[in-house]
């Protein structure tokens, strides 16, 4: 039986942020910082992907707007604005994680890279659909880059371990895909340059659903070498201000809730329960399968929108967007911490 089923069904409910450490902080106005406060620095909106289930488009279609962000066009003035935010907090000493879009494609990660190193910055994380690991930028696979570049982490997502399956779940725009035979090179590759990769996969009655697909994912993915994977929830949202209907009938028909599939993880064995936390708007359960670490997470926008409304000072985590903006939210025009004036 799991040590984490009583407090599973409270979540978010019982988030109190002023029970934990805040710092006192400058931005264009004072804020209280979460002190695990996390930067994530937006490096491009395009991908080479188009999935129904995007996440980057949700956030921004639960509040009623179009997922359309606007950029520092010129090269030079963007990174010497994210050289100007990352001085700026670096007293935070934040963890750091590199998303879009598809980062690993936008030619402006090699100097973000650089940035990272020369702020020293403690954890970074990149999430990518893997499509471009492999490829070779100037005769070196875009996978070194990243070793070099010292991140820790690298989460990749990959909706099923049937490739058909897959490419209809994420259908990719070009030729460009993370496939099994990659990931059969990447995943040793990495761990032998200590750069853990993770394995993302967002439940969906497509695709994964039920304790069984999990087990199949799980077991297929070890043989490759990886020990550790997340299954998310479709993130739960407003439907009434919802703008794109399709994205909200494919995610109605889609959904498959954790709080089902947990109770048949409880009744197996060999799921052993390490940890678990309860963060501002979502819910994280983690286990141990045969020494693969396996998260699940459950994640509500409404929720989220509800806690920093209730908290308007606090800072939960930091996003770094491409018009230069530093703000306290995904959305590029709310919550601003620090405003881009070209």
């Amino acid at each position: 039986m799991s040590t984490f089923e009583d407090i599973r069904y409270t979540r978010q409910a019982d988030f109190n942020i002023s029970n934990k450490e805040l710092i006192d902080f400058e931005f264009d106005m004072p804020k209280k910082v979460y002190s695990n406060c996390n930067l994530s620095i937006f490096i491009d909106d395009y991908c080479n992907a188009d999935c129904k289930f995007c996440v980057a488009q949700l956030r921004y279609e639960n509040r009623s707007k179009i997922y359309q962000k606007a950029k520092i066009e010129d090269d030079e003035e963007y990174f010497r604005r994210l050289e100007e935010v990352l001085a700026k907090i670096a007293p935070l000493n934040v963890s750091v994680s590199l998303t879009g879009g598809e980062p690993t494609i936008s030619p402006r990660i090699f100097r973000v890279l650089e940035l990272l190193n020369k702020y020293n910055i403690r954890k970074r994380t990149i999430t990518t659909n893997g499509s471009a690991l492999l490829r070779e930028v100037n005769g070196k696979k875009m996978i070194d880059y990243l070793i070099d570049a010292k991140l820790d982490h690298l989460n990749i997502s990959k909706a099923h371990y049937d490739e058909s399956i897959n490419k209809n779940i994420m259908p990719y725009q070009c030729g460009e895909y993370c496939s099994n035979e990659d990931l059969e090179k990447i995943i040793p590759y990495a761990l032998s340059k200590k750069l853990r990769p993770r394995l993302s996969c967002l439940l969906l009655k497509d695709g994964i659903h039920n304790l069984a697909g999990m087990v199949q994912y799980i077991e297929f993915y070890k043989k490759l070498g990886i020990d550790n994977v997340i299954f998310r929830e479709l993130m739960d949202y407003n439907e009434m201000t919802m703008i794109n209907k399709e994205k909200v009938e494919y995610c109605k028909r889609n959904k498959v809730r954790l709080n089902d599939v947990w109770q048949d993880v409880d009744k197996d064995t060999r799921f052993v329960p390490e940890k678990n936390i309860l963060g501002y708007y979502y819910y994280v359960e983690i286990y141990n399968y045969k020494g693969v670490s396996v998260c699940s997470e459950s994640a509500d926008l409404r929720v989220q929108k509800k806690e920093k409304d209730s908290n308007l000072n606090v800072v939960y985590e930091m996003v770094f967007h491409p018009n230069g903006n530093l703000n306290g939210s995904w959305v590029d025009d709310e919550d601003i911490l620090l405003k881009y004036v070209p």
